[in-house]
């Protein structure tokens, strides 16, 4: 496409240089520069882009987009303009041949549960021939069976648009994907709407960014004010406070869910370590439903993406079905099969409520003794500390606190933070640093009567060190501390 035809379908930007210029894509990453690519120069917290603008040219960049003005004696086309990273994401889109408005868009928020919902909503829309691609934490899964690695939950719009023609090509129908309060808030999805959003809930994370909840609320509301289709429908918790004030305000479509009331929700329900039993009901219509995850919260997540693919058109038995195929993403309340004579479950929980929600759930279905392994992270939102101790001090049997991702904090402090929520419940944590031997401190404490719950990073295969990433993963931690304790 020539640079003239992307700015008049833009509506925006002023051009120096050659305009029949040929441009192909466009990127914010001057490392992945090539031949027909825009280099997106934008403003960042700690640097510009136009600071790595030499390297973006040896790439061999066939324009810049800024919102500085063009470098003097700089033979290459310059695009400035007052907000380049929402102009950059529109030209990602038209420059990828707007793969969205080829496929069902279905957009997932929240604090917490984000990553299950959405992936339970592809189930269920793959379930009903529908294929679709899931977006998030865990990366990008395309029909087919193409697994496509993200750094961020919400990739930038640069990375979404090739990833959607991709899923397109793939014969893909819909699009599930997680929503972050920081990509909405980063003008990330500009130019993009969607045909269902989805709240799940809204509890303390990400302060150290947003500052406070009501910043952190209205960041969140922008998938439903500013990136909602004109017919789009809203899905919305009756449970959850911050939800219930978007119903405060109806609009037409809207479905609302929560555990016992809603247009969705659950009846005579029945749980164990296996999953949850229980009547779903959808609208006027009630299935069965036996649904292979453990724990309250993986109901509210299943009830969420229920209420999310209704909204989508789909009826009781292919949702039924969707739900019924499930099985815990990585480290989202992932049991670990291990050669032990009690149950041991790695989680991403790693916030208060995360915590609260994963440990009352599994008193609700055991009554072993809850052993926890966690910690929190360095560089993030301190006023968390504190209260992610209290959560497992009131819940939790016996509390091992540890480093998580200490970064360039001191983790002893960290960790003393969090142990003194822990007393504040009421309870004496044990306090270990290092992380592996944390994990082999629960495994030997526990017995036949025992549940061990690794929580905090749940599918992350490191640690973050100062600067430097470490490769550790809970999981295959808690089987080489299993297999050396059966060897010994």
């Amino acid at each position: 496409m020539k640079l003239e035809t992307l700015l008049q379908r833009l509506h925006e930007g002023e051009l120096t240089g050659e305009p029949g210029t040929e441009v192909r894509g466009i990127t914010n990453d001057s490392r992945l520069v090539g031949h027909g690519l825009i280099f997106a120069a934008l403003p960042g917290e700690h640097a510009h882009g136009v600071d790595y603008l030499e390297q973006a040219l040896a790439g061999g960049a066939a324009a810049i987009l800024s919102d500085r003005r063009p470098r003097k004696n700089l033979d290459i086309p310059w695009i400035k303009c007052r907000r380049p990273r929402p102009l950059m994401a529109k030209a990602a889109w038209i420059l990828a041949g707007n793969p969205q408005k080829k496929l069902q868009m279905l957009a997932v928020t929240g604090t917490n549960g984000k990553s299950t919902t959405a992936h339970l909503i592809s189930l269920v829309l793959s379930s009903a021939r529908r294929p679709a691609a899931f977006i998030g934490t865990l990366g990008a899964r395309i029909p087919g069976g193409v697994e496509v690695a993200s750094e961020r939950t919400t990739p930038e719009a640069t990375d979404l648009a090739p990833m959607l023609k991709r899923a397109v090509a793939e014969g893909a129908a819909a699009v599930a994907m997680e929503v972050s309060s920081h990509a909405l808030s980063q003008d990330r999805l500009a130019g993009l709407e969607f045909d269902v959003a989805v709240w799940t809930n809204l509890t303390r994370d990400h302060l150290d960014y947003h500052h406070d909840m009501e910043t952190y609320f209205k960041a969140k509301r922008r998938l439903f004010t500013d990136h909602l289709a004109r017919d789009g429908r809203r899905v919305l918790p009756v449970d959850d406070p911050w939800g219930a004030r978007l119903l405060d305000k109806p609009r037409d479509g809207d479905v609302s869910w929560g555990l016992e009331r809603g247009t969705v929700c659950a009846k005579d329900v029945s749980s164990d370590l296996d999953g949850s039993r229980f009547v779903l009901r959808l609208g006027d219509e009630e299935i069965p439903v036996d649904l292979p995850l453990v724990g309250v919260h993986n109901l509210r997540n299943a009830l969420a993406a229920a209420a999310a693919t209704y909204a989508a058109g789909l009826g009781a038995r292919a949702i039924r079905r969707g739900l019924e195929r499930a099985r815990p993403l990585t480290g989202r309340m992932e049991r670990i099969p291990a050669d032990t004579s009690f149950p041991v479950f790695v989680d991403y929980a790693h916030t208060p409520d995360g915590l609260r929600s994963v440990l009352q759930a599994l008193r609700r279905v055991t009554d072993r003794r809850l052993i926890v392994v966690f910690g929190a992270g360095g560089d993030r939102d301190q006023g968390k500390r504190g209260p992610m101790g209290f959560a497992v001090g009131e819940f939790a049997d016996i509390a091992i606190v540890t480093s998580d991702n200490p970064r360039s904090e001191d983790p002893a402090k960290i960790a003393e933070a969090v142990a003194e929520g822990v007393r504040a419940a009421g309870a004496e944590p044990l306090l270990v640093l290092d992380r592996r031997e944390a994990i082999a401190t629960a495994l030997d404490t526990a017995d036949e009567r025992a549940l061990v719950l690794v929580a905090g990073k749940g599918h992350e295969a490191y640690q973050t060190i100062g600067d430097n990433r470490i490769p550790f993963s809970d999981q295959e931690v808690v089987r080489t501390e299993v297999r050396r304790a059966r060897c010994a």
